[in-house]
């Protein structure tokens, strides 16, 4: 088996996590191959994942608010765009007020992005579509380059970037601070940032959204482990592992791991290092923060950026909030 020199941080990053003697651990971009791509997809539309359902509610009844105080033409550029299905709320509301609409999807599943972007060119011909397969700021970067390369006049329109899904989240507090701290320096004065947060709720509410009864979660977390014996020929057995999720009160999170359910030895391709995994260990593979508005408020201040506007929905669930570069 011949192992591609482009996993070469994968395989980092996998050696890093799993060495960590007090939890093992793989970062969570790692979820989103192709075929993790597809089966988070399917988890969005399943009855106990409230996140997307509520979150698109919000931009069904506010694009034109969120619009209406930004004067200059838009361009969008969407970090993690997925199937773009929610952004299609603010295609609408854009294109009543211009002719056309420039939109950037930054995506790191790239074949995912291919069929997402072809679909989209086939249903709007007023939209214009550069897919960028790349990590957030530098998918960032790219749209301002490419922007920069056509002579586009940086003063005479707005970018709005645009954060779905709860995936701030997904990172650390003080992560979420430098993360938006770093999309803050490729924004000048008139553009802004739109980025959604899951609020704090009773634990009923939000253990099941990662649980699902049909079980997709479930496949999307263990597909982790398909994807490290694919692409760094490690001898997962995935028979000896659940996926198992929680809420934990004390940080306000969603915790999804990976449970062993047996004593095991795991192995790297072109590493002599044996990883021992005993009965009942996991492997940390996610975290999703849930905020309060004052979490949200100081994180805000934190990075640089001011509130211009919160939106939520009726039952205060979650909250869509428009940022401005101070």
């Amino acid at each position: 088996m011949h192992l591609d020199d482009n996993n070469e941080e994968f395989r980092t990053d996998i050696l890093k996590g799993l060495s960590n003697p007090i939890q093992k651990s793989v970062p969570s971009k790692y979820l989103y191959d192709n075929r993790g791509s597809y089966l988070f997809e399917q988890i969005t539309v399943q009855p106990e994942y409230y996140p997307t359902r509520t979150e698109n509610s919000i931009l069904e009844e506010y694009s034109d608010k969120i619009l209406q105080n930004i004067p200059k033409e838009i361009i969008l550029i969407e970090m993690g765009s997925g199937s773009s299905k929610k952004t299609k709320h603010l295609f609408d509301t854009i294109l009543k007020r211009q002719d056309k609409l420039y939109y950037f999807p930054i995506d790191i599943s790239f074949n995912f992005l291919d069929s997402v972007v072809t679909d989209l060119e086939t249903q709007n011909e007023n939209i214009m579509i550069k897919g960028i397969p790349n990590d957030y700021i530098n998918g960032i970067k790219d749209c301002n380059n490419i922007l920069f390369e056509n002579n586009f006049k940086f003063d005479s329109f707005s970018r709005i970037i645009i954060f779905f899904g709860s995936s701030i989240g997904n990172f650390e507090i003080d992560e979420a601070r430098d993360f938006l701290k770093a999309v803050r320096l490729n924004m000048n004065d008139k553009d802004y940032l739109l980025v959604g947060f899951d609020l704090i709720k009773d634990q009923f509410l939000i253990e099941p959204a990662y649980n699902d009864k049909a079980g997709y979660t479930a496949q999307f977390n263990l597909n982790l482990l398909t994807r490290m014996n694919r692409e760094l020929g490690c001898n997962f057995d995935l028979r000896e592992y659940v996926h198992y999720a929680f809420f934990n009160k004390e940080k306000d999170r969603i915790e999804m791991h990976l449970k062993s359910i047996s004593d095991q030895e795991v192995r790297i391709l072109g590493y002599d290092k044996i990883f021992h995994i005993s009965r009942g260990e996991t492997i940390h593979t996610e975290n999703s923060y849930k905020y309060s508005e004052d979490k949200i408020q100081r994180l805000v201040i934190r990075s640089g950026l001011s509130i211009e506007k919160i939106f939520s929905d009726n039952n205060n669930w979650f909250n869509l909030v428009l940022l401005k570069p101070c």
